[in-house]
């Protein structure tokens, strides 16, 4: 935070701990590699944050995990985005939002064979959610699974699967029951990469930005799951789904805002030492007011993930669906605004890879639409503001009517 922030002695000392780690240990040039997908998956490095407990961060250490508090895995992830890329970021969440649910709802064979394994870094997962005809509208996922026997059988398909090309597992939305509503037919299922009938159909490795983590279109055909790999309760999917991204929103838009920090530290510097027409660039107002706007929407920002984080740390997952929408719709268009501010300041040189802005642009505009788009942020906010808005002194009959009275008039207090 550019600011003074709100955070603990242990909270700061936990930031201070991972930015020690992270300098020293994430190689720049893997960065590099993964940016011209050369690297599919950053495997090694990520085997190096399950050493440090860097992987499900807010699981129990019981369950393998760091048992820090969500905020404390969002402050992380603020750190690996200034530090890495999203992508990095990105494979390292995971690791949180489906660990966590692992660990909620799972059983202790779906423990002992997926989550602590993944939290040592010796299996990777990837979440299946998204599919060809359903993207932030999860009531329109068409991928089935029928119960036969002993098992199920799962068909359909799922893209934009970040670590496909290599995940051993994948958390994956199914429709267990037919019907319209969505809180009644979907589950969560762990499906198993090597069985038969798992297929990658496209590889996503020429995205405009976010690369290096081996994103694919997959098909399922007939692919055989056992029952107990089932997570908690058959058509209650809704629930795990829902919670899950709850905290992918908040950590993933923490790394965006990460991300954008390094692009205006960059510029900042660079208007610094620039001189342009006489003097340093700095000295030029426009340039110096788009570091004071920027700065200010950036601790704004990040105030709000703060908060949203808190508010599940405190056990309000209900409660905290306008907050969460809120601290993600206002943090990545944050950081896309930033880091466009960022290359505006820096000009032309910004636009080549001479500084990592032109890579940071390119990443932090996927933000926009992924674990849910700024505009579905906007409706989940909506429903609840209007209902933190409504005025119960309101007199609403005099809508249309006004001629005959305010319907906002003041209300007189009682004379005593």
């Amino acid at each position: 935070m550019i600011g003074h922030d709100t955070l603990t002695p242990e909270e700061r000392a936990y930031v201070e701990e991972c930015d020690a780690f992270l300098a020293k240990r994430l190689d720049p040039e893997l960065v590099a590699r993964m940016d011209r997908s050369e690297v599919l998956y950053p495997d090694g490095f990520i085997r190096e944050l399950a050493e440090q407990h860097y992987l499900g961060a807010a699981v129990p250490a019981e369950e393998g995990g760091g048992g820090r508090s969500f905020l404390e895995e969002a402050l992380l992830n603020e750190r690996v985005g200034y530090h890495g890329s999203a992508a990095i970021a990105c494979a390292r969440t995971f690791t949180g939002h489906v660990g966590w649910i692992l660990h909620r709802y799972g059983t202790d064979v779906q423990k002992e064979k997926y989550l602590r394994p993944m939290l040592r870094g010796e299996k990777i997962t990837a979440q299946a959610l998204t599919e060809p005809g359903a993207g932030s509208d999860m009531a329109g996922i068409q991928t089935t699974a029928r119960r036969d026997g002993d098992r199920y059988i799962v068909n359909g398909e799922k893209r934009f699967l970040d670590g496909a090309h290599t995940a051993n597992f994948i958390s994956c939305a199914v429709r267990t029951a037919d019907g319209d509503d969505p809180r009644r037919t979907l589950s969560v299922l762990m499906v198993d990469t090597d069985q038969p009938g798992y297929e990658i159909l496209q590889t996503h490795d020429d995205w405009l930005g976010f690369r290096g983590l081996g994103s694919a279109w997959v098909r399922f055909t007939d692919v055989e799951v056992p029952l107990e790999n089932m997570l908690g309760e058959e058509h209650n999917g809704w629930q795990y789904l829902s919670e899950q991204l709850l905290l992918e929103r908040v950590y993933a838009t923490r790394a965006q805002l990460g991300q954008a920090h390094r692009a205006l530290e960059i510029a900042a510097t660079y208007a610094e030492q620039r001189e342009t027409f006489g003097k340093k660039l700095k000295d030029h107002q426009w340039a110096s007011f788009k570091v004071a706007e920027a700065a200010t929407r950036l601790d704004a920002a990040l105030l709000l993930n703060d908060r949203a984080a808190r508010m599940l740390d405190d056990g309000l997952w209900a409660e905290a669906k306008m907050e969460v929408a809120m601290a993600k719709k206002f943090g990545v268009e944050a950081a896309w605004q930033t880091v466009d501010d960022a290359m505006q300041i820096v000009g032309g040189i910004a636009y080549t890879k001479a500084y990592p802005i032109e890579r940071i642009f390119r990443d932090v505009r996927a933000s926009r639409f992924t674990a849910g788009s700024t505009e579905m942020m906007a409706l989940i906010i909506q429903r609840r503001a209007f209902d933190k808005l409504r005025d119960p002194n309101f007199r609403t009959e005099l809508v249309g009517h006004e001629v005959d009275g305010s319907p906002v008039a003041k209300q007189m207090p009682e004379r005593v």
